[in-house]
């Protein structure tokens, strides 16, 4: 396949018009040349989904904040286009300064608020620059869709803004980073790295990958990810720290916790050369496709006060799915099957609504009546516990409630043995947690009450008292403890029947329950 090598605005204009002329879709991957396996990578997503693959090659004078760092760019056209016919490119296309920007050149583009934090800020006049090139390129090219990389996170957003903004008919694709061996982003900046320098270079890679990690193992709190972060970093004299941050991937706008699309971004000078990265983080084994999903695809939480549930869910999911430790106990189904955790996505937008938490058992025999795999079956148990809260249906119970099970593994008779509530317990307790606004639990059944007052709140024996005790005057008790767990303090916790286990009802709670909404 011979590749057209194409240097003037007018030949790459003739060049398109063939190409529509012959009813062929057209991809473009806009590069400053010094070809790497990133761009490789672009250009091979190019030819899967496109008739013709078109790569420009310009290095941009006015995205440039020195002339130094201009002149210090490398360049080596030859070798990139020998390349790029390797790789069977229909067309090259590298224009001269003078081409783009002619004498009297006078109109570029002014990107709004993405434009301003991060790489804004560090190299004022950059993204005004980059703007201006890739609006030229695609008026000049009239691509199908354009390829990008993941590394530049920004500069994409501040693309996909200008294309949603001017109506540009073009289809943006973004591709993973491709890294070197060590974990180095691939850049052309690389190649002017000394050897100690590169030696150095993959501390930011690291740095990432503590966040990562730290985040799926279950911490969310921004300000605690990146002083780990920082910690990394300080291992390399070598390197000069721009800036570091969490950010929400729509607004670039700091984030205080993390959740599944939080991106980590990084800049920092390592010796005498600039380098930038950046990580997506996910779930534990997420591709890199899925994690490009979470950050450019999911929609932005309307209400900026919500608490969505992340990765600390993911990592709460699996240790529950993870946990062993009834094995011994024959009367017990392991592994757990459906518990509460699952479902905090789909069900749980907002954490921050949930005001009661229900506690009790649920299904105990068959795992396909669990609420939340089938909220719209009306089981026993469902009809039975709508009718003890005071809600009409599903979608209205979990406009406050949130219900778990005191054993997230089925049992296979009436009695729970002691030992697996004790050990269910420590998931309780993190379950606790994942609801800020919680101030109210309710307790449905003897198990459940012994779980809750020997396991959560630490009583002794001789402190608790019998079950039937305190439920005989009204068939429900309450009480207001201390519990710092939670934002409010104090838990108000209601104790009733089970609306199914045994012979005793407990009146409707409603009354017990006013307010709980609000």
């Amino acid at each position: 396949m011979h590749t057209r090598i194409i240097m003037s605005v007018p030949d790459v204009q003739s060049y398109v018009r063939e190409l529509r002329a012959r009813g062929r879709s057209i991809g473009l991957v806009p590069t400053m040349g010094a070809l790497h396996d990133g761009h490789r990578s672009l250009i091979q997503r190019a030819k899967r989904q496109c008739d013709a693959v078109l790569v420009s090659i310009f290095v941009n004078p006015t995205q440039f904040n020195s002339q130094e760092d201009f002149a210090r760019y490398p360049c080596d056209l030859e070798k990139d286009a020998e390349a790029l016919r390797a790789l069977n490119v229909d067309a090259v296309f590298a224009p001269s300064s003078e081409d783009i920007y002619p004498t009297g050149f006078d109109t570029y583009v002014e990107p709004g608020k993405l434009a301003m934090p991060f790489e804004g800020a560090a190299r004022p006049g950059h993204f005004r620059g980059v703007t201006t090139i890739v609006l030229k390129l695609f008026n000049l090219t009239q691509p199908d869709i354009a390829y990008f990389g993941q590394k530049d996170f920004q500069q994409v957003l501040v693309i996909r803004r200008m294309v949603e903004d001017l109506n540009l008919g073009v289809r943006l694709v973004v591709c993973p980073i491709i890294r070197e061996g060590d974990g180095l982003a691939m850049s052309s900046r690389n190649a002017l790295l000394s050897r100690d320098a590169r030696q150095a270079a993959n501390v930011l890679n690291r740095c990432l990958r503590r966040a990562e990690t730290l985040a799926q193992a279950g911490e969310v709190r921004a300000s605690n990810l990146l002083n780990e972060m920082q910690a990394v970093l300080k291992e390399e004299p070598l390197v000069a720290l721009d800036y570091l941050a969490l950010v929400n991937p729509h607004q670039l706008e700091p984030a205080k916790r993390v959740s599944a699309g939080t991106v980590a971004l990084i800049a920092a000078r390592v010796g005498s050369v600039r380098l930038i990265d950046n990580l997506i983080l996910g779930p534990r084994g997420a591709n890199p496709e899925l994690l490009l999903q979470l950050a450019f695809s999911a929609g932005p939480v309307l209400d900026s006060a919500a608490r969505i549930p992340g990765l600390e869910t993911d990592a709460l999911c699996r240790r529950i799915a993870a946990c062993r430790d009834c094995a011994a106990l024959s009367s017990v189904m392991i592994p757990p099957r459906e518990f509460l955790a699952r479902y905090l996505k789909r069900d749980y937008p907002d954490l921050n609504r949930v005001r009661v938490m229900v506690i009790g058992r649920d299904a105990p025999w068959n795992s396909e009546d669990y609420l939340y795999k089938h909220p719209q079956r009306q089981t026993h148990f469902a009809t039975a516990l709508y009718a003890l809260l005071g809600v009409k249906d599903f979608d209205e119970f979990k406009q406050t409630f949130v219900l778990t099970d005191a054993v997230r593994c089925h049992i296979q008779h009436d009695r729970v043995p002691d030992k697996a509530l004790t050990y269910c317990a420590r998931h309780l307790r993190e379950e606790l947690k994942q609801f800020p606004n919680l101030h109210t639990v309710v307790i449905l059944g003897e198990d459940a009450y012994q779980q809750f007052q020997r396991d959560v709140l630490e009583r002794q024996a001789v402190e608790i008292r019998p079950f039937e005790e305190i439920m005989k005057s009204e068939g429900w008790a309450e009480e207001n403890i201390p519990f710092h767990a939670l934002r409010a303090g104090t838990l108000h916790v209601i104790y009733s029947y089970h609306p199914l286990i045994g012979y005793r009802r407990s009146p409707v709670l409603a009354r017990a329950l006013a307010g709980a909404s609000s």
